[in-house]
């Protein structure tokens, strides 16, 4: 029937050939055909286009099966004229029909619904929230960016948790965070968890809470690890969101104190650390519910065991931070409290390292920034002295010391008057700790130079601090002209508190040339170092003046000084002498013939005279025959009557023989004999050499007596002898 109705002709004749071969139904054949050629003509060329194509043949079908159901049974119930009036009611209601059902159904002919399963479902869901992801390009292109982010950010949290719509968001970001406005969509679904978190439905407030922690703490890592440690995407990303979980702390915290904790791999690179704490020094300038933990950070990395980071952390604190003056109290009791742990012994030490999790607990606490946007901020302690002991090193290590003062010294240049707590801590401090110290004042004194604050510091230094004292004045003396200031100082700490002689040592160059003199024997007094060093500065002098005192000033000085007198120890004064003879390109020959001649002339005669003269005859052998006319003036001095000074004449005439030898013969013949009992090895070749004819007929008898040459018995013969010659010439006149 399909077949037939298909190649049905359009033609009416070949209809109503079709009729007239049934007998009685021409007419009501003839008009039933009159009336499908249009339906069917009209159905059969839309058959594709207005409907599927079983839709059509199924609605052609139907037509087409009612009109012979009709003709067939009422052609065999009615007469051929009933049937024909019959029939032609029929057929106009049949068409009628038709026409109206044709017109019902096609307004049907509509997308199907179709029943898809949970998992189609979601795939569907994922695919789209893809495809608006992957279309940034072109919206951005189009300028709706804004629309385009804000729209992810309430999808992402409108999507079934399982589906991790946050996962596709940010590889999405990561994949490229410049080109994809990375930081402007990462805040914007981090606003969006924000806002849901504050929901009070448990769940959803949990839910988000742990998704916002999860991405935050993602993007920053990967900008940590992605990006060159001077890129500031980092700090800016802090800085801007709405607020920070104790994740993200503890991810400062790692960049900043490297090894710290046991999930550190590996240490960063010193570029790290300062992207570290750069992010922390912009965090505490911009999010103030957050400081006091922030600041525990950039403290704690002030006192790290590393070199390289605590002084980046100490540059930081001390440059940037302690200038803020809502903090600067909390750093300084901070510094302070480092500055004695190293004094104060094992119970400080084990008590801080007792305290080492403050700053975790404070961690783990809730965040200051609280999820409620009018949440109160809570206090926080300042003790994060939990950093300043390193589990390998004990608390009298040098490395230790400098690892908790380091901090304190920087903070010194910054306000002068902390100065004088290191002098208090000073003198309760192990050896290891004073070297520490001793190691940072240079650089530290060389920066505050002579201020006014500290200099009323040093006017007033704690007892046992005078080590340290020394250093600073020293320091701020070395290749400078000290101030008047300065200059008047230290005289006046000289003259009220200070009655050691040393603390004037740094200023000698610059003091009166009389002044010098009359405390010199006090500087003698000191330790040898020590009277070297002020022996340097007065020989050197100022650049502007020259030498204060000349060298042969120094010695004749130096020979001046009464031990009974002056109460200082002989050994004092001639380890003086020693000191200025090592100088031998300061205290030439020149310099010592002029010496020797001023102090022979003095009377009395210096007790180390002799000592400088055998010292003199040691250092420069060529000044012996210049010896041999000061030990010529010495017998026309009587030097035997200064026993002490005739023993040292004796030692060097026996030095240097055969030179001495006409010295000796000028002794009277007592002085002579005693010289030669005292030294024994001067007798045989003073004799060997008073034997010569030419030598001995210069020397009076009683010399030669004394040397055995002449006896005394002959000697007076001789005498009697002569007048009974006389006499006897007498009478041949």
């Amino acid at each position: 029937m399909e077949d037939g109705f298909s190649a049905l002709p359009p033609e009416v004749p070949d209809v109503g050939n079709l009729g007239g071969e049934i007998p009685g139904l021409d007419s009501a054949v003839h008009s039933v055909g009159l009336a499908e050629t249009p339906i069917v003509s009209s159905l059969a060329p839309t058959d594709l286009e207005d409907a599927s194509q079983e839709q059509g043949t199924s609605l052609g079908s139907s037509v087409m099966e009612l009109v012979p159901s009709i003709s067939t049974d009422r052609s065999e119930e009615l007469s051929p004229k009933a049937a024909v009036t019959d029939v032609s009611s029929r057929n106009s209601l049949t068409v009628t029909s038709v026409g109206l059902s044709t017109q019902f159904i096609l307004p049907k002919m509509s997308a199907p619904v179709i029943n898809l399963a949970d998992e189609e479902k979601d795939q569907l869901q994922k695919l789209a929230f893809t495809r608006i992801v992957e279309a940034y390009k072109q919206i951005a292109d189009a300028g709706g960016s804004h629309v385009h982010f804000s729209l992810l950010a309430y999808l992402g949290v409108e999507f079934p948790l399982e589906l991790d719509p946050w996962k596709i968001l940010q590889k999405h970001i990561l994949s490229d965070y410049m080109n994809h406005e990375g930081h402007e969509l990462t805040l914007r679904v981090l606003y969006k968890l924000f806002g849901e978190a504050e929901e009070r439905d448990f769940f959803s407030s949990s839910t988000a809470t742990s998704v916002y922690e999860m991405f935050i703490l993602t993007v920053a890592e990967a900008l940590r690890d992605s990006f060159p440690a001077s890129d500031k995407s980092l700090s800016r990303l802090l800085g801007e969101a709405p607020y920070l979980p104790k994740s993200i702390f503890n991810l400062l915290e790692r960049l900043c104190s490297p090894g710290s904790s046991d999930k550190d791999e590996e240490l960063p690179s010193g570029d790290r650390v300062t992207q570290g704490l750069s992010a922390v020094w912009s965090l505490i300038l911009l999010r103030p519910p957050i400081r006091d933990v922030c600041l525990k950070i950039a403290l704690q990395s002030a006192v790290h065991h590393l070199e390289e980071v605590r002084m980046k952390a100490i540059r930081l604190v001390a440059n940037k931070l302690y200038p803020l003056s809502a903090i600067a109290q909390q750093i300084e009791e901070f510094a302070k409290e480092m500055l004695h742990s190293v004094s104060n012994g094992d119970d400080t030490m084990d008590r801080i390292d007792g305290d080492r999790t403050e700053l975790q607990k404070d961690l783990d606490k809730p965040s200051t920034e609280q999820l409620s946007v009018g949440a109160v901020t809570k206090d926080i302690s300042s003790d994060t002295s939990q950093s300043c002991v390193s589990p390998n090193l004990s608390s009298s290590s040098l490395m230790e010391a400098q690892r908790c003062m380091s901090l304190y010294f920087a903070l010194c240049t910054k306000k002068h008057s902390l100065f004088r707590e290191i002098f208090v801590v000073y003198k309760s401090t192990s050896n290891a700790v004073k070297q520490a110290v001793h190691r940072q004042i240079p650089i530290l004194v060389r920066t505050i130079g002579s201020s006014s604050e500290f200099l009323e510091i040093i006017s007033d230094p704690p007892t046992g601090s005078e080590s340290l004292l020394m250093q600073v004045l020293h320091t701020l003396t070395d290749g400078i002209i000290p101030s008047p200031e300065l200059i008047l100082t230290i005289r006046k700490l000289y003259d009220t508190k200070v009655k050691d002689v040393e603390v004037l040592i740094p200023i000698l160059s610059y003091l009166p040339k009389d002044e010098v003199l009359r405390i010199f024997p006090h500087l003698v007094n000191l330790p040898l170092d020590k009277f070297q060093a002020a022996l340097a500065r007065v020989l050197q002098g100022s650049s502007q003046s020259g030498p204060l005192i000349l060298p042969a000033e120094v010695l004749i000085a130096i020979h001046g000084i009464d031990p009974d007198r002056d109460g200082i120890p002989l050994k004092k004064v001639t380890d003086a002498c020693n000191a200025c003879f090592e100088q031998r390109q300061i205290f030439t020959q020149q310099v010592l013939a002029k010496v020797l001649n001023q102090l022979v002339e003095q009377i009395p005669l210096p007790l180390l005279f002799m000592r400088t003269v055998l010292q003199a005859i040691g250092a420069f052998p060529a000044l012996v025959e210049f010896i041999m006319e000061i030990l010529s003036r010495l017998v026309n001095k009587q030097i035997w009557k200064y026993p002490k000074l005739w023993v040292g004449f004796l030692k060097c005439a026996l030095l240097t023989k055969p030179q001495s030898f006409s010295v000796l013969l000028q002794l009277p013949p007592a002085q002579l004999e005693n010289a030669l009992n005292r030294t024994a090895a001067l007798k045989a070749p003073l004799i060997a050499h008073a034997s010569q004819p030419n030598i001995r007929s210069s020397l009076p008898r009683s010399v030669l007596v004394v040397l055995g040459i002449a006896s005394e018995t002959q000697n007076t013969s001789q005498v009697q002898t002569t007048p009974s010659l006389y006499c006897r010439c007498s009478q041949f006149r």
